[in-house]
């Protein structure tokens, strides 16, 4: 099994990637990791796009961000693909809470040497624009998968409350 999870920032990626991987025992992966370089330094992009292809190749997992130039290379090589199609408001609240519950923290699903600090104004523009920006991407990629993979499309708690569910094996 290879599971896809993408989403805005603070749409609670990194969130569902640990419940699934305490359901599912598969080996996760959070692309943060691999891309940024302490100090939230940017990669090399020709090395970090390698990384992603080799994490991709693997035989299970579930990697979950965005990279949205590797985007189509990642979904054509999952089973299963989670968009968490988040309303804006909600990624923005999720995003200034953790800035200041996990200020100067580097979190679990953070790449070392960077830890969580006040939202730069390129990454709120990002955020805000995803819709605008990302999101007609998206949809793309995942209308050319619709037929080949199984898409999860989840906009709000009760469906991502459900499709956990889902995971979880019958008592």
């Amino acid at each position: 099994m290879k599971i896809a999870i993408i989403g805005s920032p603070g749409s609670g990626k990194s969130t569902l990637s640990f419940k699934l991987q305490k359901i599912l025992k598969l080996p996760l992966y959070h692309l943060d990791q691999f891309f940024w370089q302490p100090g939230w330094q940017r990669p090399d992009r020709a090395k970090f796009a390698e990384t992603h292809n080799q994490l991709c190749d693997q035989n299970e997992w579930i990697i979950e961000g965005m990279a949205t130039r590797l985007a189509q290379y990642r979904l054509q090589r999952a089973t299963i693909i989670i968009f968490l199609d988040i309303p804006l408001d909600r990624c923005l609240y999720r995003i200034f809470k953790r800035a200041i519950t996990d200020f100067g923290k580097t979190r679990k699903s953070s790449a070392k040497g960077c830890p969580d600090r006040l939202p730069s104004l390129e990454f709120l523009t990002y955020i805000w624009n995803f819709n605008k920006n990302q999101k007609p991407e998206i949809y793309k990629l995942l209308q050319k998968h619709k037929n080949q993979k199984q898409i999860h499309i989840v906009k709000n708690n009760a469906e991502l409350k459900a499709l956990i569910r889902s995971y979880q094996p019958l008592h």
